[in-house]
């Protein structure tokens, strides 16, 4: 199998175009001691809609909606890899057809994709969200100690099982228009970072009044941050940088 590794704040992906590969590979070859390591797989196939088709398989084999991070990388991915001399790619997703714009300034990539609109819906408990962004959130503010937001996280999603992607937001400056946040994602655990996951946070804090529509908020997680503002049409637009990491071939490990 050939592959390429691709990372976007922290959040990487195996991205093939291999055929044979499914969704049941996934939790051998994104196991990181003993296959490539990877929070996720992306499929790349043809598509009559777009440019590409990208299919977003999680670590543990399941097969989620969108991903947002998983996009940026997968862009760079078709312009890197498969030659694609276009600076506005289109990719047929499991959310429909996302449009993403691509910058690049020496050895940076800037890479700006439409997300849609976020459907926010407020639990009956203070600063807890649900929000769809074409793949399911639970937002979650009010703990601020990193280690007991990490076992909220765990607990919120056993109850959900497992179904549903956490975010925690540790802390959030309306001055510098930042949030701090922690991601516990449905099929791959805790990771670097999510751009679903971002976007997200922005829509419940905007439903909560503390986002105006005009502002572009930066969403810092561990792996690195990621910027989100609301367009004209009260869609989310979400910015910034992937990274190449590796390219290689491998057996995919038995079954």
């Amino acid at each position: 199998m050939r592959f390429h590794k691709y990372h976007a704040a922290g959040n990487d992906f195996i991205v093939t175009a291999d055929p044979a590969i499914t969704p049941s590979d996934a939790p051998r070859l994104c196991d990181r001691h003993t296959g490539i390591g990877a929070d996720g797989i992306l499929l790349h196939r043809g598509s009559t809609a777009g440019d590409a088709r990208m299919i977003v398989v999680n670590a543990d084999g399941s097969v989620a909606e969108m991903c947002g991070n998983g996009l940026r990388c997968f862009c760079r991915y078709l312009i890197e890899q498969c030659v694609l001399r276009k600076e506005r790619i289109t990719v047929e997703t499991g959310k429909g057809l996302l449009t993403c714009d691509i910058s690049r300034s020496g050895a940076r990539w800037i890479i700006a994709i439409d997300l849609g609109p976020a459907a926010v819906t407020a639990e009956p408990a203070p600063g807890c969200w649900h929000v769809d962004v074409g793949n399911p959130h639970l937002v979650v503010s009010g703990i601020s100690d990193e280690g007991e937001a990490i076992r909220e996280a765990l607990r919120l999603q056993q109850g959900y099982e497992g179904k549903i992607n956490v975010e925690m937001i540790l802390s959030f400056d309306r001055s510098y228009r930042a949030a701090t946040v922690i991601v516990n994602e449905r099929g791959a655990g805790f990771t670097r970072s999510c751009g679903t996951g971002g976007a997200a946070v922005v829509a419940a804090l905007r439903h909560a009044g503390i986002v105006a529509a005009k502002d572009e908020w930066t969403i810092r997680f561990p792996g690195g941050d990621i910027r989100y503002r609301f367009t004209e049409k009260g869609t989310i637009l979400m910015s910034g940088d992937a990274h190449f990491v590796f390219s290689g071939d491998t057996d995919v490990p038995p079954r």
